[in-house]
């Protein structure tokens, strides 16, 4: 069976001086102190699932399909990645949160594009690389 700790607060997190491991500190409900240390390749799994399972939460708490977790912009950087036929467009918040995408030429281009024109009917782009 697994462990299970009911957390009630994320406190502070750490990360392995070669970068290979990080530890997320908490506290749980019972006020005790508890961690959790993960390696660089399971904190990526982490990341790429949260998104997801904040939005089924969401959509299971308040039964709308149309709703979503929206983080306010402060600004955003696009810059050539080192592979010279990708980008890489980073987006950021106030406070500290960053991500970042790839995107193709034709990506930047059908963007560019969707901006410009202001077509608000063009809800979702879907592009294979």
């Amino acid at each position: 069976m697994a462990h299970d700790i009911e957390v009630a607060a994320l406190t502070t997190f750490e990360v392995a001086p070669d970068g290979a491991v990080l530890r997320m500190k908490m506290k749980d409900v019972h006020g005790a102190e508890a961690a959790l240390t993960l390696p660089l390749s399971c904190l990526n799994q982490l990341i790429m699932t949260l998104p997801r399972m904040a939005q089924q939460a969401l959509k299971a708490q308040f039964r709308d399909d149309s709703l979503k977790f929206v983080f306010p912009a402060d600004g955003w950087q696009l810059e050539q990645a080192t592979d010279l036929k990708s980008y890489i467009l980073t987006f950021g918040t106030p406070d500290g949160f960053e991500a970042s995408f790839s995107l193709s030429r034709t990506q930047i281009d059908a963007l560019a594009d969707t901006l410009a024109t202001g077509d608000r009917h063009q809800r979702e782009a879907r592009w294979s690389n």
